[in-house]
């Protein structure tokens, strides 16, 4: 019997086998008024900060990114909040 379920096709991961692994000490992010986002991964040396890698990503793709780093390394930052002035009364 025929199952008339529709099959999940499976997304195949091309791997570059050229691409070296980089150690990163540093993580900068920079957002635009375009959507994307700029990031950057720098290691710290003696001599200085090396940029190992740029990257440009879109909003939807950096907060998935996000999710998985807080997850795998079960962390998840509090929010800061600003601190609220309080109003002086006058004598």
């Amino acid at each position: 019997m025929a199952s008339n379920k529709k099959q999940k096709k499976t997304t195949e991961l091309h791997i570059n086998d050229r691409l070296p692994t980089l150690i990163v000490d540093n993580l900068s992010i920079a957002n635009r008024t375009d959507g994307l986002y700029f990031i950057r991964l720098t290691t710290h040396l003696p001599e200085g900060f090396k940029e190992q890698a740029r990257v440009m990503v879109p909003t939807a793709s950096l907060k998935r990114m996000l999710d998985v780093l807080c997850s795998k390394s079960n962390y998840y930052p509090k929010k800061k909040t600003a601190k609220k002035k309080t109003a002086k009364k006058k004598s």
